[in-house]
């Protein structure tokens, strides 16, 4: 059973909104191009481990995916899993990796080298991070009063294309990294306890606990790329050919480039602002953003998506929905 499905990273959600209005000219948008490219290939890997998971025993099985703890009661610090399965008998968390080219796991340094097109780059031993992440695990488990089973690791290439090489002295850790398409069956031979160790209602607990205290991260990117609110294009943006802004008469929105219309394309604009912004926007201010010229317009349109000013008349406020 999946409990907590993959949804697209806050981060790349960002990065998409922030490309598609961002000036032309802004000396960033080549670097925000490759973290654009870099975090989608990341997320094309990872939604693919859903075809792998399938294989897997949906009442033996509760899946978990992105998941962001505090490590502190606290909650000033937290660790980060890609994907957390559990079972009555055992937990798994995966480290999900989808690159390509030439992939060396080297013991000395504590690192893994990807050598692609002549050019090596090097990352933290994913080994190394996913053991960190399993103690980081064992303790919210201690912290929370829940009972401590044993815990497994692996590190997922999704990429089937990649060539893995990994140090002679590498050691017993070399079995943790495994091909996705042999996922499912290394899970299924993990060894399962005849008393299990888990009830049901244990794993309702935990993961109805780990739902409630997840935090996904939200890094200010706008500031993080040095980019001004004046860089970032406002309007409306056509839902068929992405140009910007459209025209709003008589209820619907019109597209001066490719000549559409649509009735509704002021639903992603106003999500733009959520994840770019914030949450919180009293109506002139989301009217400038969309280009709305009427206040009432500006209520309707927030209105007929169930979102409901706040405080009073002359200061309300609207809560946006935002990505979870």
């Amino acid at each position: 059973m999946i409990k907590k499905p993959r949804t697209k990273p806050l981060k790349l959600l960002k990065l998409e909104v922030i490309l598609q209005r961002l000036v032309l000219n802004h000396p960033n948008i080549g670097e925000l191009q490759i973290e654009l490219a870099k975090y989608t290939a990341g997320h094309r890997g990872e939604a693919s481990l859903a075809y792998h998971l399938n294989d897997l025993d949906e009442d033996s099985y509760v899946i978990l995916h992105d998941l962001r703890l505090p490590r502190d009661k606290d909650k000033q610090y937290y660790f980060q899993i890609d994907c957390v399965i559990i079972h009555f008998s055992f937990c798994v968390l995966l480290e999900v990796k989808n690159l390509k080219g030439d992939l060396y796991f080297d013991h000395q340094f504590d690192q893994m080298r990807r050598t692609i097109n002549g050019e090596d780059e090097t990352f933290p031993d994913p080994v190394n991070q996913v053991e960190q992440q399993k103690d980081h695990f064992k303790k919210w488990l201690t912290r929370n009063q829940f009972p401590l089973i044993p815990l497994h690791t692996l590190v997922v290439i999704t990429n089937p294309k990649s060539f893995i090489t990994i140090s002679p002295r590498y050691g017993n850790k070399a079995a943790q990294i495994i091909r996705a398409k042999h996922l499912a069956r290394i899970i299924n031979n993990l060894p399962k306890l005849q008393n299990q160790l888990l009830t049901k209602k244990d794993i309702s607990k935990i993961t109805t606990r780990m739902l409630k205290q997840h935090q996904q991260l939200n890094t200010d990117l706008l500031k993080t790329y040095h980019i001004k609110d004046s860089d970032i294009m406002t309007g409306v943006a056509c839902p068929f050919c992405k140009h910007l802004p459209m025209v709003r008469k008589k209820a619907t929105w019109y597209c001066s480039a490719c000549f559409k219309k649509s009735k509704n394309a002021h639903i992603q604009a106003i999500r733009d602002y959520a994840i770019l912004f914030n949450v919180n926007v009293k109506n002139k201010t989301l009217r400038n953003f969309l280009h709305v010229h009427s206040s009432t317009s500006m209520k309707n349109l927030l209105k007929s998506m169930d979102i409901n000013p706040s405080g009073p008349t002359n200061s309300a406020t609207y809560q946006l929905p935002f990505p979870k």
